[in-house]
């Protein structure tokens, strides 16, 4: 299963160091929050998730099958900038598969609010959650989500 996580503003690569943002501009930036079995990779604008391959365990009562991945999210403004902002997530495309969540909240092709006042230059982590019923068929899951930040 591989999730695709697009950024709609610049984004960085790197990780533990600021991006350089535009006089003008606002950006996201993903940051890995750890080791797991999905790991995140980050490049340019967009950043991926790959579950590799997950299954369903038998003994489970759920008739779903779940994977939590927490992720860091910080909102950059112009170098020495302070404030705030507004970071929303939309599912753009997705193949009916499974349900996506961030911090609980189902993801939909309307924005949700992910952080209403997120501190500019401050890492926040969200748990991102992928849902796949056990009848669903076997193959790649993708989805693609739009993050869009707002300044104050």
């Amino acid at each position: 299963m591989v999730m695709l996580l697009s950024g709609a503003v610049p984004a960085s690569a790197e990780r533990r160091r600021a991006v350089r943002v535009p006089e003008d501009a606002v950006a996201i930036e993903f940051v890995d929050a750890g080791s797991s079995d999905a790991p995140l990779t980050v490049a340019g604008r967009d950043a991926w998730l790959d579950l590799k391959s997950v299954s369903y365990m038998q003994s489970s009562r759920e008739k779903v099958t779940r994977v939590r991945r927490r992720i860091g999210i910080r909102a950059l403004g112009p170098e020495g900038s302070a404030g705030t902002a507004s970071i929303t997530a939309r599912l753009d495309s997705a193949d009916g598969r499974a349900t996506y969540r961030i911090d609980g909240k189902p993801l939909k092709s309307v924005p949700l609010v992910v952080d209403a006042h997120a501190a500019l230059g401050k890492l926040a982590f969200h748990t991102f959650e992928i849902e796949v019923p056990i009848t669903a068929s076997e193959g790649l899951l993708a989805a693609s989500i739009t993050w869009e930040v707002i300044t104050e």
